[in-house]
C-alpha cells in the first residue's frame, strides 16, 4: 500500500470513530436517564476513552508525512549532490550547457529530450533555465518555460503545513473542545479539518505523498 492511501484510510477511519464518539455524546445530551452532572460524567468517560485513538492517529499519521520528507530529501540528495562526483556525468553536462550557449541545439523537441534527462537534479536545471533565459535567440529564450521550477521548498512548506493540521485537528484536546461545545454541535472544527487534509491529499500529493 502506498503512504497516499495508508494516509487515507488512516484519516478516514479517524473521522469514522469521531463520528461514532458524536453520536453517542449526543444521545447522552438528549438522554432523560441522566441527570445534568451524569451527562457531563458521562460524556467525560467517553472524551477520555477515545484519547488512545487520537494520540495512534496522530502519531501514524504524522509519521508517514515525515517518512515522506525524509525519502524526497534523499531523492533530492541523490538528484543534485550525489551526482557532483560522478565526473561522467559532469562532463555531459558541461558539454549540454556548452552546445545550448553556443546554439547548437535549437528544435524544441531536442531542448525538451535535454531537460527530461537531467530530471531530479534541480542544480543542473537552473542551469540549463539560466542558459536559455541569456539566449539572444527569442525562440531559444522562450525554451526556458519547459524547465520544470523547482519547488522543493514549496513541497516542504505544504507537507509541513500538513502536519500543523494534524497537530491541531487530531487531538484528544481538539476533540474535547469540539464536544465540550454547544456552537460546535452544529459546526464541528474535527471532522471539517480532517476532510481538508484529505481534499489535500487527495487532489494535490502522489502516491509517495510528493507534491503532483
Amino acid at each position: 500500500m502506498s503512504r497516499k492511501s495508508e494516509l487515507i484510510n488512516l484519516l478516514e477511519g479517524y473521522k469514522k470513530q469521531y463520528a461514532a464518539l458524536q453520536k453517542q455524546a449526543a444521545e447522552t445530551r438528549s438522554s432523560t436517564a441522566y441527570t445534568e452532572e451524569g451527562r457531563s460524567q458521562k460524556i467525560a468517560k467517553l472524551v477520555d476513552g477515545f484519547a488512545s485513538t487520537a494520540e495512534q492517529c496522530h502519531d501514524r499519521a504524522v509519521g508517514l508525512v515525515e517518512a515522506a520528507l525524509a525519502a524526497m530529501s534523499e531523492k533530492w540528495r541523490q538528484g543534485s549532490t550525489g551526482k557532483i562526483q560522478d565526473a561522467g556525468y559532469q562532463a555531459g553536462l558541461a558539454n549540454t550547457i556548452k552546445m545550448l550557449e553556443m546554439g547548437a541545439v535549437r528544435e524544441k523537441e531536442d531542448i525538451q529530450n535535454i531537460i527530461d534527462s537531467f530530471t531530479g537534479d534541480f542544480n543542473a536545471l537552473a542551469v540549463i533555465r539560466k542558459v536559455l533565459e541569456q539566449s539572444g535567440d527569442e525562440e531559444l529564450a522562450g525554451c526556458a518555460a519547459l524547465v520544470p521550477k523547482d519547488n522543493r521548498e514549496y513541497s516542504r512548506r505544504l507537507l509541513g503545513q500538513l502536519k500543523t493540521n494534524m497537530d491541531r485537528d487530531i487531538n484528544i484536546q481538539a476533540v474535547r473542545d469540539a464536544l465540550y461545545s454547544q456552537h460546535n454541535q452544529d459546526f464541528d472544527p474535527v471532522p471539517m479539518g480532517i476532510e481538508g487534509m484529505l481534499q489535500f491529499i487527495t487532489d494535490r500529493l502522489d502516491d509517495n505523498l510528493e507534491l503532483l
